[in-house]
Order: C-alpha cells, then sequence, then structure tokens
C-alpha cells in the first residue's frame, strides 16, 4: 500500500511538476438540497496520485490554480474555492507534520533507539514478518511520540495566545432576559475585522483553532465566556492563510508578524525554539515551578541498558507527574483538572462566571437568555451553578490545599455532585423547594442532568481552559488530513468541479440532518470537507445549520466505531431513497455491503428494489471504474473511538455487538454473490495503514485507530471512551436523562456510565465523547482518530523500551 508519508526527494520532484487547471464556477451550500442528480466524479477527480504514487496523470500549475482563487473576505457559506483554501492549509498540516516526525533527534529523541527494542502492537496486529519491519514499527512510534510532544506543545502556545487576548468575560447575570447583548445577540453581531497581516499566527498554533474551530459549540462557549465576539465572528481568516501558504505548501509571514506573536505571548515563533522548560504554579501553595517537557530523551550515543521509554513523565508526555518541593504534593494531570474545577468554582462564587457546560441550551446549542421570575431561579441549564453555590461550595475549595494527602481526582468530585445528587432532599434545597413537604419526591430536570454531565466533561482528561482537550482533538482531526493528502483533490485538473460538488452533496447532508433531527448522520470524506470548511466560519456555520434545523448543529468530537458504522448505514440509505444517487462512491468492500443492506430480498425478488437500481447504476453509468477503495470519498474516519467497558457493561453490550458484527458480515455475503452474480469481485478485505513508515492492518473503514500508541498522548488516550457504571470519565450517577438532546450520545468524558442509558447503539451511552448534548445531527467519524489505551493498541515505553 501507498505511504501516507512521502520522502523529502519524492515531495521536491512532486513540486516540479505542472500545469494549467480548469476552473467553472458552480453553486453553494445554500443550493445543496436539489434533487437534481449531482455530476458524478470524472477520471480527472480520481487521476491525481496518493502521496507515494507516482507523479499525477495530468500535471497542474498549482501556482495558477492559486491565483485564482476568489476568497470572502467576510465569514461565509462554503464554497469550492474556500474548500480549496481548506486544503490548501491541511497540505501544510501534513507538511509540517512530517518534517517534525522525521526530525531525527528532535528533543534527543533519535531513531537509533529502534534498534534491538522489543515493539508491542495492538492484539489484531500481526507480529512484524522480519527484523527490519519490526524495526519500522518501533521507528512508527517513535515518530509519533514527536509529534505528540510537538501537539502538546503547541496546544500550550495556543493557551499563551488565547489568554493574551483582550476579554470580557461572562457573568450569570448577563444571561438573564435583556441583560446584555453580550450574550443572547453574541452570535448576531458583526464583528468582523479580528485578523489582519500582523496578527497571524504560527503553523502550529493555527494547526490548533482549526481543531478548536472543528468543534462548533465548544468553541462557541469558550468565546461566549471569554466575551471574543470579533474572533469568533470572523473565523478562519482564509484569505491571510492562502497568502501564507505557497506551492510547496510552506507557511510564510513577514518578520514584523513574527516580532508581534512574540511580543504578545513570550513564546518563540517556531514550536521547536521554545524552552524544553514549562513553567507553571503549584496549585496547592502557587510555588513557581520548573518542569521538564519531556523526559523521554537520551543522547545518541547513550549505550546504558536502562532507556526512558516514550511514556515519560514532563508535561507534554503521556504520564506527567511532578512533586512540589515548596508543599510536597504531587502534580499530576489528574489533580491539574480538579485544579481548573476549583478555579472555575473559585470564579463562580468570586465574581459570578458560570460554569463551563452551563452557557448553551443542550437542546439546540443556542446561548438562550434565563428568564426572569421563578422560572428563571430554576432554569435546568443553570442548575450546576446553583448546586456549587448553595451545597458543594466549601467542599470544592478545600479539595486543593497545600501538601494535601491524598491528591484529590476527578473521581472525588463526581463523588461529591454524585452525593448531592442523591439526596431529594438536597436537590430540592438547591432548586429553593424547601418550603414543599419532604415527603414529595421532586424530579430533576433532564436538562438539569444533561448539564450536570456537561459541565463534568470540560475536567476528566481536560487541565486546559477550553472546553475539551485540544490535543485529542488535534490528533483525531490530523487523520482527516492524512485522508485528504492521500486522496489528493487538490493535484487534480478538476479539483474546482469536485470542490463544487461535495458542496451540493453537504447541503443535501443538512437536509437529512434535519429531517432527522434525532439521529446521528454519518458524512463521507467529500461531504465531510465541505462540513469542515463551513465550521471554520463559524457566524455563517450557526446561522446556516439554526434555520435549516432549529439547531446549532455540533460536530461529534468522538463516537464509538459500532455506532458509527450503524449511523453510517442509515445516511447511506437516506441519501440514496432521497435523491436516487450512490451516497458513498467508493468500491471497498464496506461500501458494497452497506449498499447490499439496502436493498430488501423481497423488493429485489420483485425488481422493484430502489436501492438496487440505485446500486447498479453506480456500475452501469462507468461512475464506479474511477471510484477505487483506497482513493474514494467513503465513509469519513477521523474520529471513531473505541468504547473501553467495565466487565458489567460488557456483558450487556456483548450480545448486541455480536449481533451487528453478524449483520454485518451476512451483507458483506450478500454483497459477494450480486457481484459475482454481475461478473465482478469485491476487493480484499484486509486494509493497510501506513503510519510513519509501517503498515498497520485495519480491519475496516469505520475503527478506531488501531496504529496509535496508548499512553504516548498528553492529556488522554484520544481513540477510546470509557463505558460502564464507576468508570473513568463517566458521568456522576444521577445525571443521567437525555433531555431531548438530539444525538446526544453520552460516553466518553463526562458520559453516562449507567448500562443501557442515554441511547447508544450499542446498549449504553457509548457514543460521542465530550458529555451529552450532540445537538441535531452531526456524527463525524470512522476508522481514525485516537490513541490507545485499554484493550487497544501496543504500547513502547516503560523499563527496558525505546
Amino acid at each position: 500500500m501507498p505511504s501516507l508519508f512521502r520522502s523529502k526527494d519524492k515531495r521536491e520532484k512532486e513540486k516540479e511538476e505542472s500545469a494549467d487547471t480548469h476552473r467553472p464556477t458552480s453553486e453553494n451550500a445554500q443550493n445543496g438540497g436539489s434533487n437534481e442528480a449531482l455530476p458524478a466524479y470524472s477520471a480527472q477527480d480520481t487521476a491525481a496520485s496518493g502521496p507515494d504514487d507516482v507523479a499525477p496523470s495530468a500535471d497542474v500549475d498549482l501556482a495558477a490554480a492559486f491565483a485564482k482563487l476568489s476568497l470572502p473576505s467576510t465569514a461565509a457559506d462554503p464554497d469550492p474555492d474556500t474548500c480549496l483554501a481548506h486544503l490548501k492549509l491541511l497540505f501544510a498540516i501534513q507538511s509540517l507534520k512530517e518534517d517534525i516526525g522525521y526530525t531525527d533527534g528532535l528533543w534527543n529523541i533519535w531513531d537509533t533507539r529502534a534498534e534491538g527494542t522489543e515493539v508491542s502492537l495492538a492484539e489484531v496486529q500481526p507480529e512484524p514478518p522480519s527484523e527490519k519491519e519490526r524495526g519500522n514499527a518501533v521507528l512508527s512510534k517513535i515518530r509519533e511520540k514527536r509529534w505528540a510532544l510537538f501537539v502538546a506543545r503547541a496546544v500550550e502556545r495556543y493557551e499563551a495566545w488565547w489568554n493574551s487576548l483582550p476579554k470580557d468575560e461572562l457573568r450569570v447575570t448577563d444571561m438573564q432576559a435583556g441583560a446584555d447583548a453580550k450574550y443572547d445577540l453574541f452570535v448576531h453581531r458583526d464583528a468582523q475585522g479580528f485578523w489582519t497581516t500582523g496578527n497571524m499566527l504560527p503553523l502550529d498554533v493555527l494547526m490548533v483553532m482549526h481543531s478548536h474551530m472543528l468543534n462548533p459549540r465548544d468553541f462557541l462557549e469558550d468565546c461566549i465566556r471569554n466575551g471574543l465576539n470579533s474572533l469568533w465572528t470572523s473565523g478562519m481568516p482564509w484569505p491571510l492563510v492562502h497568502e501564507a501558504i505557497d506551492t510547496d505548501f510552506n507557511y510564510n509571514v513577514s518578520d514584523d508578524t513574527k516580532a508581534r506573536w512574540v511580543a504578545q505571548t513570550g513564546r518563540s515563533w517556531e514550536n521547536t525554539d521554545d524552552p524544553l522548560i514549562k513553567e507553571l504554579k503549584c496549585p496547592a501553595c502557587r510555588a513557581s515551578l520548573s518542569v521538564p517537557w519531556t523526559t523521554c530523551g537520551l543522547d545518541e550515543n547513550d549505550k546504558t541498558s536502562s532507556r526512558p521509554g516514550l511514556i515519560g513523565s514532563g508535561y507534554g508526555d503521556g504520564k506527567f507527574v511532578y512533586n512540589c518541593p515548596s508543599c510536597s504534593v504531587q502534580i499530576d494531570k489528574e489533580f491539574l483538572s480538579v485544579a481548573k474545577f476549583v478555579n472555575d468554582t473559585t470564579a463562580l462564587l468570586g465574581y459570578s462566571a458560570p460554569m463551563p457546560g452551563t452557557v448553551l441550551e443542550p437542546t439546540t446549542g443556542k446561548p438562550e437568555p434565563i428568564p426572569d421570575g421563578t422560572k428563571g431561579a430554576i432554569w435546568p441549564r443553570t442548575f450546576p451553578n446553583r448546586m456549587i453555590e448553595r451545597v458543594l461550595r466549601i467542599k470544592i475549595v478545600e479539595l486543593i490545599g497545600p501538601g494535601v494527602t491524598p491528591r484529590p481526582t476527578m473521581f472525588d468530585v463526581r463523588q461529591l455532585v454524585e452525593d448531592a445528587l442523591g439526596s431529594n432532599t438536597t436537590v430540592r434545597y438547591i432548586d429553593g423547594l424547601v418550603a414543599y413537604s419532604s415527603r414529595i419526591s421532586y424530579r430533576l430536570s433532564p436538562v438539569a442532568k444533561v448539564s450536570v454531565r456537561k459541565m463534568m466533561s470540560r475536567y476528566w482528561d481536560n487541565f486546559s481552559p477550553f472546553a475539551l482537550d485540544l490535543g485529542g482533538a488535534v490528533m483525531r482531526q490530523g487523520i482527516f488530513a492524512d485522508k485528504m493528502h492521500r486522496i489528493d483533490w487538490l493535484h487534480s485538473p478538476a479539483a474546482r468541479e469536485t470542490m463544487a460538488r461535495l458542496v451540493r452533496k453537504y447541503g443535501r447532508f443538512v437536509e437529512i440532518m434535519a429531517a432527522h433531527p434525532a439521529r446521528v448522520c454519518v458524512p463521507t470524506l467529500d461531504v465531510d470537507l465541505a462540513w469542515h470548511t463551513h465550521q471554520l466560519s463559524p457566524r455563517a456555520y450557526y446561522k446556516f445549520t439554526t434555520e435549516k434545523t432549529g439547531k446549532f448543529v455540533d460536530h461529534d468530537d468522538k463516537i464509538d466505531e459500532d455506532k458509527l458504522s450503524e449511523a453510517f448505514e442509515f445516511t447511506s440509505k437516506e441519501y440514496q431513497d432521497r435523491y436516487g444517487e450512490v451516497y458513498s462512491e467508493c468500491t471497498c468492500w464496506y461500501c458494497e455491503t452497506i449498499r447490499a443492506s439496502h436493498v430488501s430480498s423481497v423488493g429485489k425478488l420483485l425488481g422493484v428494489s430502489s436501492q438496487e437500481r440505485v446500486a447498479e447504476s453506480f456500475y452501469a453509468s462507468g461512475t464506479a471504474n474511477l471510484c477505487p477503495p483506497d482513493k474514494s470519498a467513503h465513509i469519513s474516519a477521523h474520529n471513531a473511538v473505541k468504547t473501553n467497558e467495565t466487565a458489567a457493561r460488557a456483558r450487556i453490550t456483548r450480545q448486541m455487538r455480536v449481533y451487528q458484527q453478524r449483520r454485518l458480515e451476512a451483507n458483506y455475503q450478500k454483497a459477494v454473490k450480486r457481484a459475482a452474480k454481475k461478473g465482478r469481485q469485491l476487493p480484499p478485505r484486509a486494509e493497510y495503514y501506513d503510519h510513519w513508515g509501517y503498515s498497520y492492518y485495519m480491519y475496516s473503514p469505520f475503527v478506531y485507530p488501531l496504529y496509535f500508541t496508548p499512553g504516548l498522548y498528553y492529556a488522554g488516550d484520544p481513540g477510546f471512551v470509557q463505558g460502564g457504571a464507576g468508570a473513568w470519565a463517566n458521568c456522576a450517577a444521577g445525571s443521567c436523562g437525555n433531555g431531548g438532546v438530539a444525538a446526544g450520545a453520552c460516553g466518553g468524558p463526562g458520559g453516562c456510565g449507567s448500562p443501557g442509558g442515554c441511547g447508544s447503539s450499542s446498549g449504553g451511552c457509548a457514543g460521542s465523547g465530550g458529555g451529552c448534548g450532540g445537538g441535531g445531527g452531526g456524527g463525524c467519524g470512522g476508522g481514525g482518530g485516537g490513541c490507545g489505551g485499554g484493550g487497544g493498541g501496543g504500547g513502547c515505553g516503560g523499563g527496558g523500551g525505546c
């Protein structure tokens, strides 16, 4: 299988080849819902080679093509030119990733450590067939470690920039009806003009902001809480991004821009030029500490038998730990998460700053004002604020102090919340109903329960000031960038026609979400490019989705792999029923299997199956011949996660998972027979993904990324969520309840731990991470997205490791 990572020589060879590009005009997303048949992808669309193939069969003059881009100066709905500019940014990020991963010796992490090192791979991975391949497997983990550390530093640099911006922080009183335009009118104010050539960001920081914006509700919440209206309204500055990236995908800005960045943030322009020491305050005693970014470095010529491994205990490593010399408290990531919770509680008590997760209405994702009077006093969304103010305030503040032993974790916070929710008397007191008889049971609103989970989700495996762990988000988005790089529409002579087509297809996708607000809809890769591009103009995306669906449609950052496959099957069938065209224009075994699942035996027998006709026209038209399995836009594959279940939960969900697997197998056999009758043969099921030079076996396009390494990543393993009552990062008992939140699967950080709760496809709550609140539809993901964890991939570290 071709490598996703080109050698320097091959990249240079590709850069030298050029030709003209034809670029006709097209419609934008507003017209995407038409029932008129979309033009088929042409041979030119798929002619561009993958990253390690020979040069494109029809060369493209990128300089001439890019010169013709017409990009809006203000945030707007996606069009072909904006999608091309987005692809250009993804290519620049991919090039940056390659440069970092392949820089031997960066942070004293040398390739020579692969020699003689044992490698542990995921259970489904076959043993490397030779010593050379074994070495390549270790090298892939070494290169991944460099990139993971780089991403950790990039997130911290983004945080430094974010903290340097002038803010007008939100207060609870601002959310009252008619109180202040900075809350309910935030999404409607036209505060453009945030970006200039002088305040452009380094590429690594821009990459983090890109991932932040691709979690639309989280980005909106963070911007509202900090009063960053101009940033949210302006979105991604496409003309400036386009200008900064050349045809070799190098990112260039002026020296004045670099100097302004350094003066504003105190950080170097280049990530790798920043110090290897991280300065922070002890959360317990406020002493200044200097901690290493990584403890994984080792001199190239070091011959000692003891090696530090690739997990490490530095701030940017997988198992950060540091003992404060002043108060002796042990600081680790769990402790930092609690410190964040305590700080936010202090801000709530001190100057009425609402807790994260209580700013947007969970059912709509909108900033909806709190009504006046008695109704507002028990408004469900703000229940977490009242719970802390009236019951938990002292217990939370006292969690952290100099030398505290044992150090608190989010388990302790969850226990406090569970104790409060478990007492009907306490819940009534929180909502000011003490005058009523204690014998009358008071049922907490489902929306209040969802709001508790959303609040808690902001802290599990997340000690940043943001609503989610941006390090994990960057890793998952990297999967999508890899796939765009591999399909390589950017070098196709028909690139603009392709973009016009996928923008219209995206419009249809939104129509399906609007028609099925309680279902998760999963995009194909082409649809997802347009969807992502739209989200990078937050104000335009907000206006579009709220008008079309009545909700601010979220983009699920994590979704269980089994739920993903089930939702993709639904989306595919619905699309083909509505528009009479194949949804996933791909000929891989999985897409053939999904199409076979749509055809009923009775309908086929009677010759009245519309799905059969759609599938056959895909081949009869010749379109299928232009959609090879390794270069086609099938299921979007960047944020599937695996659910680590407790034993109790696994007993409940195992039967359902087995049923799903058997059903998929039966449909595959149906697809094989159908293809044989037509004289076709399905491609092999075995797929391999080249990750940093080693080919990892992938048993399906929708699975979580088996090639990532558990424990390597500084916040948490972004390819996993937890499932089962009492498990790490699951919700507090008493906070289960969907509350009308469409697509709000609740697994992962802040997710629901009770078996059978909240409506996951696998019998519990193992859907999107980040609590509940999916928001009207959009699950997006597939065989990529995170790393390791229990039951997953193999690690590389510890004593005697790398």
